[in-house]
């Protein structure tokens, strides 16, 4: 069987990820092969070219017009996503994106579309579903260990230095901490990640009460920190606090933390902080943290889901869940007043 041609859009520090990994992949023999890599700088495109012995493009279309490439890894600003996403799909190419997938419900709901009509898959890259820990979690909740789920809790704490990260250059002033081109702020780019466990643990979300912040970037238009409390359809109750304000910057962690009638369970930063089930004896290597590549883990199970032609655990459907979560905590802080799901994307797009 022929290798499945990949190429990697955008060589951020994200899309150096994704460019390590797949080389990886292809190096392990794993059936994938790095066919090329593309930004907007050139000096960028010409330096991983060469690294990583595969070509470099100069524009976009050189990607979607070349017929060894099968898949292509999207990693640029969020307000790329859901354009070139689309383009490569009318393409036919495969596509996977990395969240948010679009920076409008309308636009995500087209990508969905595009995907269904010309016979693609797409996927959004949510790596922290991938972690040893957060895989056992759901299977202890999957298999009711921990009781029926009651409540939860998602925290996530983080420092971004407003000069080094928002302004650091002209790259990221150009449409970092913009809602016209990031989407949002913390919420849209950071704390998305647990809004996404919570939906992967918990279920989907029937009506959420929010409020945003910005506490400490007076420089940028969007929030800093975020505050939420949300009812899935199952009826589990959930917080979510998260900022980029967090003070010391060497103590920042995300949480998940699971309430069940028979014992409850957290996970920090990728492995297990606590865990206690009645009658239960609890395994002590949980709580050791590993050294694991999420995006590599994520990428051979897309890969392997494009080979055996199904469908993919992260789709477009499932990321556009995160999405529309993240939309109905921005309507309900602007409106003062909880709101529920689904969003009707004619009125919030």
């Amino acid at each position: 069987m022929n290798a499945i041609g990949a190429a990697v859009v955008g060589l951020g520090s994200i899309g150096r990820k994704h460019v390590e990994s797949l080389k990886e992949l292809e190096l392990e023999g794993f059936g994938v092969k790095l066919v090329g890599v593309m930004d907007v700088m050139k000096a960028k495109v010409d330096e991983y070219s060469s690294k990583y012995h595969c070509k470099g493009y100069y524009s976009y279309d050189e990607i979607v017009k070349d017929p060894e490439v099968d898949v292509i890894f999207i990693a640029t600003p969020h307000y790329l996503h859901a354009q070139q996403a689309i383009y490569a799909m009318e393409n036919k190419k495969h596509v996977i994106v990395e969240k948010p997938m679009a920076i409008t419900l309308a636009s995500a709901k087209e990508m969905l579309s595009k995907a269904r009509r010309n016979g693609v898959k797409l996927g959004v890259i949510y790596q922290r579903r991938y972690a040893d820990a957060v895989q056992k979690l759901k299977e202890l909740i999957s298999s009711n260990m921990l009781g029926k789920i009651f409540i939860a809790e998602a925290s996530l704490m983080w420092w971004r230095d407003e000069a080094k990260y928002y302004l650091k250059d002209e790259v990221a002033r150009s449409w970092r901490g913009m809602w016209s081109t990031e989407g949002g702020g913390l919420l849209m780019t950071q704390a998305i990640h647990i809004v996404d466990l919570l939906i992967y643990l918990i279920g989907d979300i029937d009506e959420v009460y929010g409020y945003i912040n910005n506490v400490s970037h007076p420089n940028v238009t969007v929030e800093d920190t975020v505050a939420a409390v949300m009812r899935f359809r199952n009826g589990v109750a959930a917080t979510l606090t998260s900022s980029i304000s967090f003070q010391p910057p060497e103590k920042q962690y995300w949480r998940v933390t699971v309430f069940g009638t028979n014992g409850f369970a957290e996970v920090e930063n990728e492995a297990f902080k606590q865990l206690a089930i009645q009658n239960y004896t609890v395994d002590k290597s949980l709580f050791e943290k590993k050294r694991e590549n999420l995006h590599k883990k994520l990428f051979k199970d897309f890969l392997t889901a494009l080979r055996e032609d199904r469908d993919f655990s992260i789709n477009g459907e499932e990321g556009y869940k995160s999405l529309e979560l993240v939309k109905a905590i921005y309507l309900s802080t602007l409106l003062g007043k909880p709101v529920k799901l689904p969003l009707d994307i004619n009125v919030v797009i």
